[in-house]
């Protein structure tokens, strides 16, 4: 078995949309003896999860998302053929996803962050959902979606309004999750493994930074229970 670490680190001075990630040290070794941090941050930059709320009026927040959905079977489609400005149609996701059952989760993989995350050319140039391709998602039935690339297209624009986004609007107003901005997905050799996407419970957010690892070499079943307090 192998525990595979997609996320992304997050370093004080990044981010997006104007929005800059702050880590800053109140408590120091030098002025009481041990250390403490603080940190704010985007809560969709980076490895993150979405949650309905994110564009969809009074949808579900990040604390309601259920695990069950972030957790479970996985379904690996490749797609690194899909480079700069290419769309990612249903009738690709037909012909290599065959593979994906009901209750997956979807693996997009283009190995675009591994080239260029850290640089405007992921943001601007990169391949993205078309809405035919949501739609296949959708008729799939999968429970959430990873992508290892910036999913659509019209978030390309500084000013890009809500209800421009087909793709999220689509799979979040079908309580379909998007897993955003992974990495290595290249370290998975397998068409199935299993995935656990772990996002911060913050309470009434749309979104937040999570911890996202592949398990190859074992396949979660579709029905599982999750236990919370």
């Amino acid at each position: 078995m192998k525990v595979i670490d997609l996320s992304i680190p997050i370093a004080h001075g990044e981010g997006r949309l104007g929005l800059t990630v702050l880590v800053e040290t109140p408590y120091t070794f030098e002025n009481c003896g041990w250390q403490g941090s603080t940190f704010s941050m985007f809560a969709h930059y980076a490895t993150h999860v979405d949650a309905p709320l994110h564009f969809i009026r009074e949808g579900m927040t990040i604390d309601q998302v259920p695990l069950q959905s972030l957790i479970g079977p996985a379904a690996l489609i490749e797609l690194s053929d899909h480079g700069e400005f290419s769309g990612i149609s249903g009738d690709t996701l037909e012909d290599r996803g065959r593979h994906v059952r009901n209750g997956d989760i979807a693996i997009l993989r283009t190995r675009w962050t591994d080239k260029h995350w850290g640089s405007e050319k992921f943001w601007q140039e990169g391949p993205f959902l078309l809405g035919d391709g949501a739609d296949w998602l959708v008729d799939r039935g999968v429970r959430s979606v990873v992508y290892d690339f910036s999913e659509e297209f019209v978030v390309r624009d500084p000013g890009f309004q809500g209800e421009d986004c087909e793709v999220h609007h689509k799979l979040l107003g079908t309580n379909i999750f998007n897993i955003e901005y992974v990495r290595d997905l290249a370290l998975i050799e397998r068409p199935r493994c299993a995935l656990m996407a772990l996002p911060i419970k913050l309470k009434g957010v749309d979104g937040a930074p999570a911890r996202v690892i592949a398990i190859e070499g074992h396949d979660l079943p579709k029905d599982f229970e999750v236990k919370t307090g």
